[in-house]
């Protein structure tokens, strides 16, 4: 098979020649080849041109980490004792005092205290990332640093241990310390001292607090203690003793039901018996004394009645 091509040469004349199948593909052929060279050549010199990706890794010295953890450790210590602390605060009932003092006088702008500037402090240690200190110096000042606030922090938790154990003691205290209505939801009938016996109308001393109330009405410890008396007592009726230390006896009378007996540890609260009309009583209510030393004493002085 041949190819014919008209070739152009003047106006005046023109050629005809013929090119065989072949020699055309032979022709092409090594076009694409050197096509294929160029481009792996290009390919190879860019290759070689492009700088390599370096993978770089940032270092720390054995001694900056030992300052890292003893830094983690060190917050982690503060972080604990700033929560003990403001949990002891509202257990004692001190943080309301200390945010009153902390709201001290406003400083007027402009004044001698405005010019002042706030109380600062601590070791000099060079800023990070400056180059005029020894890694050593540096080092050696952190530390220094560190070990002053661990013994300030050390300090702080034998502090709070004390507070805690003060806390503790104050806490049994108040516990042991009658100061809870004994009868919810009632109002105080006859009180503490001299009045008009209600049977003979003559005039007496009433030794407690009278709290009216349906029958079947639960009695609650006013404070914790141990039952040293649980049962009929002539004119008290049925009546609960609790002793709650240093002297301090309460008096449950006139009640309907027992629910404890002698011997009993009983918790601020609980039920220890139930509002009857027993003894000498006009009615359904609850007879409380309080006892300090063996004698009587107003237990409106004890009692939270607000």
């Amino acid at each position: 098979m041949a190819f014919v091509i008209l070739s152009a040469g003047t106006t005046t004349s023109s050629k005809v020649r013929t090119l065989s199948a072949k020699a055309l593909g032979m022709t092409a052929l090594a076009t694409v080849g050197l096509a294929l060279l160029a481009g792996l050549g290009i390919g190879y010199g860019i290759a070689r041109n492009e700088a390599p990706v370096v993978q770089q890794t940032v270092s720390v010295e054995p001694e900056s980490k030992f300052v890292i953890n003893r830094v983690g450790e060190l917050a982690g210590r503060l972080y604990k004792l700033e929560s003990e602390a403001v949990q002891l605060a509202k257990r004692i009932g001190a943080l309301k005092d200390y945010e009153k003092r902390g709201k001290g006088p406003a400083v007027k702008a402009g004044g001698p205290e405005a010019k002042a500037m706030p109380g600062q402090g601590g070791p000099m240690i060079p800023p990070v990332g400056s180059t005029r200190a020894h890694p050593h110096v540096m080092a050696d000042s952190v530390d220094d640093s560190l070990s002053a606030l661990e013994s300030d922090l050390q300090r702080l938790e034998n502090t709070l241990s004390s507070i805690d154990h003060l806390a503790l003691q104050r806490n049994l205290s108040y516990m042991a310390f009658p100061s809870r209505v004994p009868v919810s939801d009632s109002r105080v009938g006859s009180r503490f001292g001299n009045r008009s016996d209600p049977f003979n109308h003559r005039l007496a001393f009433h030794s407690g607090l009278d709290f009216p109330a349906p029958i079947g009405t639960p009695i609650r410890a006013s404070a914790g203690g141990r039952v040293v008396f649980a049962g009929w007592r002539s004119d008290y009726g049925n009546q609960v003793q609790i002793d709650h230390g240093n002297g301090l006896l309460t008096r449950y009378s006139h009640a309907s039901k027992l629910v404890v007996n002698v011997g009993d540890v009983v918790t601020p609260g609980q039920v220890v018996a139930m509002v009857g009309s027993t003894g000498r009583s006009t009615g359904p209510h609850l007879h409380f004394e309080v006892l300090k030393d063996g004698e009587f004493v107003d237990p409106e002085s004890y009692l939270n009645l607000s």
